[in-house]
């Protein structure tokens, strides 16, 4: 499963499931969440690092909705 929360309000506004973890499972639930009226031109996605969320179709997508991603910072980076 995966699931879109509105960091304001704790509300899942958006959500897939699938029998597999790839990208597409993400992107449909990002999909649900904008046929929902849920998600506004230039709001920010955030995410930590996962190759879901870095893949290029996952960026494209974001790019196509006019959304902007935002990743957690690398572990290693943080001394």
């Amino acid at each position: 499963m995966a699931s879109l929360i509105d960091c304001a309000t704790c509300e899942v506004i958006g959500y897939a499931m699938a029998d597999h973890m790839r990208t597409e499972l993400f992107v449909d639930a990002l999909e649900m969440a904008m046929r929902n009226g849920r998600l506004h031109a230039d709001c920010i996605m955030h995410s930590d690092r996962g190759t879901q969320y870095t893949s290029t179709e996952y960026r494209e997508k974001l790019l196509e909705l006019g959304l902007r991603h935002s990743v957690g910072r690398d572990r290693s980076m943080l001394g």
